[in-house]
């Protein structure tokens, strides 16, 4: 049982570490499509892994491991991302600067197309935001953003598989 965590999390890892890579590299590419593909692969396989580690232990699986299970998944899946990007920020972060810029600039467009905020206060708050996006491209940010994100989507999913293929073990009789 184990092992269909680890595999199917490394799987779910490096699929998304892929596609991460892939966005970064590329000049053009919607972050709302990636993240949306990122969370379709962690879906597939935290319900494969769940499916497959219900069938490993016998056709029953409890509510409380279906969600352990896929919360593991989840977070296997975010260190994996977390070690990939480590591996593409090294040295320096270049990798990530070409993206980091197109954020900026567009935060300083929607900066500039708020009404509610004082004109007096736009440079401040838009050195706040920039700060805020800075930090998302740091290894510390992405961690966080990566593995709290991961956490909370898996066990959301693992909670819904949960609903449909889990087994409440309380109501079982024990048979000696």
């Amino acid at each position: 049982m184990q092992k269909s965590v680890w595999i199917f999390g490394i799987v779910a890892g490096l699929i998304c570490a892929f596609l991460e890579y892939v966005f970064f590299m590329g000049t053009t590419g919607s972050a709302n499509v990636m993240f949306a593909t990122k969370i379709a692969v962690l879906s597939i396989c935290i319900i494969a892994g769940l499916i497959l580690i219900k069938k490993l232990s016998g056709g029953v699986i409890s509510i409380a491991r279906t969600i352990l299970s896929g919360s593991l998944i989840a977070l296997v899946r975010a260190l994996v991302m977390v070690i990939a990007f480590g591996f593409l920020y090294v040295p320096n972060g270049d990798f990530y600067e070409h993206r980091k810029q197109e954020a900026w600039s567009q935060a300083e467009k929607a900066m500039e197309a708020d009404d509610k905020t004082k004109p007096a206060d736009k440079p401040m708050e838009l050195e706040i935001i920039k700060e805020q996006i800075g930090a998302l491209y740091e290894p510390k940010g992405y961690s966080m953003i990566t593995v709290g994100g991961s956490l909370v989507t898996g066990l959301v999913l693992s909670i819904l598989v949960a609903a449909f293929i889990g087994t409440n073990m309380m109501y079982n009789e024990i048979k000696e």
